[in-house]
């Protein structure tokens, strides 16, 4: 990776660096997903695609039709295992080209904003970024959301600065699958269509453009939307957009009473009520029909913020996210030259959608890296901006004063624009040095396959597993109860009205719930579990009740 300043004597330069980049970021990627421990995370949703495949239901790892998950992620893994025979190595197919694809997507990004030298730079710092490189091992909805997002974002620029319908039509289709894959992602193109209203303020035809503009950007989403839109409406007997929302909200809610995150996800009432809606998540959401109202949503909002804040000001001040020489390259990519109109309305649209994924996360009722994903891949532009500004101040100085070595400026750019990249992507590392913030850690997760594998041989045929961990029910082919937070004979009660056929207990799992410690060193007092398994901290019950 050598950037320097004689793009003009070589036009075909970025293009090369570019296929470079690329090269090197696949084969990265492909080192890491061969390498990895597979399918740790996201096996909800490789059991829908597994279901759409064999049965043709839309059903995950809980009980009843799947309400939680939006279905672009299980889709694409299904199509996957039609071309490599299985949906496992789908999952292990479909995050790997994703994350590959995110590559150029971001360097024609880069180019339409800034031009190649920042293209170049956002592409290498995507493409060898250690954090982009883990997300292409991982199964989870971000590996497909993140190109989709990228996508419609440079189609919606597009939009606004040709003023093309179908440009416009391409950003509806974008941010349409976007929704499909996390449904946040249908509040970007309302930043995208303000831009575009703005833009068209001084066209004659003002109404007329805006009309078309906005169907073009709507009617696509609509389109994809409408489905899946029906089978949430159906299911819970009111319109939706979204299965998941009323559910986090209530977590939230229930956080910023007070309570920790196990209990309020988790929580039983004493008379055995599913208090915390992830117990039972299908059935929560099936049958809450009451929305929150703005002022509670605005009250929810300011005291989730409060309580979030901390955390999301040290994922975006941590080295994985460049730390502060990260922040200082983005505030000089932003701010180091004045705007003009047009990089004023294309600033205004990535601001805005950044400041979306800003309010969204303070929102939250927990704070997990991945969801910080997508303020991190739109920095890095600014990034990426910042060093070439730094570069370009030191080469325009180098040949002021040093005029008689004219190879001097071009070692300078290419020097400065190396060593910072080389920086940021050590930083990342280094801030990544204890473990993935993107899998499971701990010396019992490497069990979870195998204790999966075992309990599918012990009893063939579905089963009703009760543990914290979903990939335990995936490989046993049965179905997941979630440990509740209770009491001990609170939660002993609760497994009897639950009657699973096993209990799975992990080390990992003691500060989760009151009883947990005391189940794990001394047993499960009743005697309906029997211990049937042991190994490398995971304990197995079979349950007589």
């Amino acid at each position: 990776m050598f950037i320097d300043l004689s793009f003009r004597r070589r036009p075909l330069a970025p293009l090369a660096l570019s296929v470079g980049i690329l090269g090197a970021a696949a084969a990265l990627r492909a080192y890491w997903v061969l390498h990895r421990e597979p399918l740790l995370m996201g096996v909800g949703y490789i059991r829908i695609a597994e279901n759409l495949l064999n049965k043709g239901s839309y059903v995950g790892l809980f009980e009843g039709p799947e309400l939680t998950f939006p279905p672009f992620f299980p889709i694409v893994l299904a199509v996957g295992a039609l071309v490599t025979g299985s949906v496992e190595a789908a999952a292990r197919l479909i995050p790997f080209l994703a994350g590959v694809i995110l590559v150029p997507i971001g360097f024609v990004l880069g180019r339409l904003m800034y031009g190649p030298r920042v293209a170049l730079g956002i592409a290498a710092l995507i493409g060898l970024h250690p954090a982009f490189i883990d997300l292409s091992a991982t199964t989870e909805s971000e590996t497909v959301y993140l190109p989709l997002m990228l996508w419609g974002l440079y189609w919606g620029l597009r939009a606004v600065r040709s003023n093309s319908l179908r440009h416009t039509v391409c950003c509806g289709t974008m941010f349409g699958l976007a929704y499909l894959t996390r449904p946040e992602a249908l509040l970007f193109p309302l930043v995208i269509l303000a831009a575009i209203l703005v833009a068209c303020l001084t066209n004659p035809a003002f109404g007329r453009r805006v009309a078309l503009h906005s169907l073009c950007l709507v009617a696509p989403i609509l389109v994809l939307a409408a489905p899946y839109a029906m089978y949430l409406s159906l299911h819970i007997g009111a319109l939706r957009f979204d299965g998941k929302g009323v559910m986090n909200y209530t977590i939230g809610e229930r956080r910023n009473s007070g309570m920790s995150h196990a209990q309020a996800s988790l929580g039983i009432g004493p008379n055995l009520s599913e208090d915390g809606p992830q117990l039972s998540p299908n059935h929560f959401v099936a049958t809450v029909q009451q929305f929150p109202s703005l002022r509670e949503l605005a009250t929810y909002w300011v005291k989730s913020a409060r309580r979030n804040e901390p955390a999301l000001f040290d994922q975006l001040s941590s080295p994985v996210f460049g730390s502060v020489v990260g922040i200082s390259l983005i505030a000089l990519g932003l701010f180091g030259r004045p705007w003009d109109k047009r990089r004023a309305m294309c600033e205004a649209i990535l601001l805005g959608i950044s400041l979306a994924h800003v309010l969204l996360l303070l929102g939250l009722h927990t704070m997990l890296f991945r969801y910080v994903l997508p303020v991190m891949t739109i920095s890095l532009l600014w990034v990426s901006k910042g060093i070439d500004e730094l570069a370009r101040w030191a080469a325009t100085t180098t040949r002021r004063t040093l005029p008689r070595w004219r190879p001097a400026p071009r070692w300078v750019d290419a020097g400065i624009r190396n060593v910072l990249i080389v920086m940021l992507l050590a930083m990342a590392a280094w801030g990544m040095r204890w473990g993935s913030p993107l899998q499971d850690q701990g010396p019992a997760i490497g069990s979870l396959k195998e204790v999966g594998t075992w309990l599918a041989h012990y009893r063939p045929g579905p089963n009703r597993v009760m543990t914290m961990h979903p990939q335990i029910p995936y490989y046993s082919r049965g179905t997941l109860l979630l440990m509740p937070y209770a009491e001990s004979s609170l939660a002993l009660q609760y497994i009897y009205l639950k009657q699973p056929d096993f209990i799975v207990l992990l080390d990992e799992d003691r500060a989760i719930a009151p009883y947990l410690k005391e189940w794990l060193d001394k047993g499960i007092p009743d005697p309906s579990a029997t211990l049937i398994f042991e190994t490398r901290g995971v304990v197995v019950y079979e349950w007589h009740g």
